[in-house]
C-alpha cells in the first residue's frame, strides 16, 4: 500500500512539474531584413520624385503575441513598423518619407519542442497601412508628386523558425517571406 501511495505522489508531482513548464503565453520583439514594405519602398521611390536619390530604409521592427491553445498550435497577432527617407542628391534635403504600419492575425505551429530549443512555422495575414509624404521641393520638381495613404493586404509566411535559450526567455531566427522579412531575428518571453 505504501508503494502505491508513493507512486501516486510521484506521478502527481511529475504531472504538476510538467504543467508548470507548459507556458500558455508568448510575447516577442523582432527586427526583419528584406521585408515586403522594403520592396514596396523601392518601387515607390523608383517612380517618384525621389528617383535617383539616396534612400535609407529601416525595419520592420515589431512585436508579436501568441496564446498556445495546445502544445502544437498558437494563435496570436503580429504588429510591425517600417519606414524610409529619401534625400535629394543635389540639395541634400529630404524629398520623401514613407511609413508602413502592419497588423496581422497569426497562427504558429510548434513542430519541435525541447527544453532549450524549438522549431516552428507560422502564417500571418492582415493589413498594411502605408503613408507616403513628399516635401514641397519634391512637389515643385514633379507635378505628379503627392502625399498618399493606402491600405493593402499584407502577409508573412514563415517556413522555418528556430528558437533557443532558456525555458522562458529565448532568442529566435526565422526564414520566410512577407512583412517580417526574408530573415527575421528577435527575443521571446514565455509565461
Amino acid at each position: 500500500m505504501k508503494k502505491i501511495l508513493v507512486m501516486v505522489a510521484v506521478a502527481m508531482m511529475t504531472a504538476l512539474s510538467v504543467n508548470a513548464q507548459s507556458f500558455k503565453h508568448e510575447v516577442g520583439v523582432f527586427y526583419g531584413f528584406e521585408s515586403a514594405s522594403n520592396v514596396f519602398s523601392l518601387v515607390t521611390s523608383a517612380i517618384s520624385a525621389a528617383a535617383g536619390d539616396q534612400s535609407s530604409f529601416w525595419g520592420p521592427v515589431g512585436v508579436e503575441y501568441y496564446y498556445n491553445v495546445s502544445p502544437v498550435v498558437g494563435l496570436g497577432a503580429v504588429a510591425a513598423y517600417a519606414g524610409c527617407k529619401a534625400e535629394d542628391d543635389k540639395t541634400h534635403k529630404e524629398d520623401l518619407t514613407e511609413s508602413f504600419i502592419t497588423v496581422m492575425p497569426s497562427v504558429k505551429f510548434n513542430w519541435l519542442r525541447k527544453k532549450n530549443f524549438g522549431m516552428y512555422s507560422a502564417l500571418s495575414a492582415g493589413a498594411m497601412f502605408a503613408s507616403v509624404k513628399c516635401n514641397d521641393n519634391a512637389k515643385a520638381a514633379d507635378p505628379n508628386a503627392k502625399d498618399e495613404t493606402v491600405t493593402v493586404f499584407m502577409f508573412q509566411a514563415t517556413a522555418l523558425g528556430a528558437e533557443f535559450g532558456g525555458e522562458q526567455f529565448r532568442g529566435f531566427v526565422e526564414a520566410g517571406v512577407g512583412e517580417k522579412g526574408v530573415l527575421c531575428a528577435g527575443l521571446r518571453y514565455k509565461f
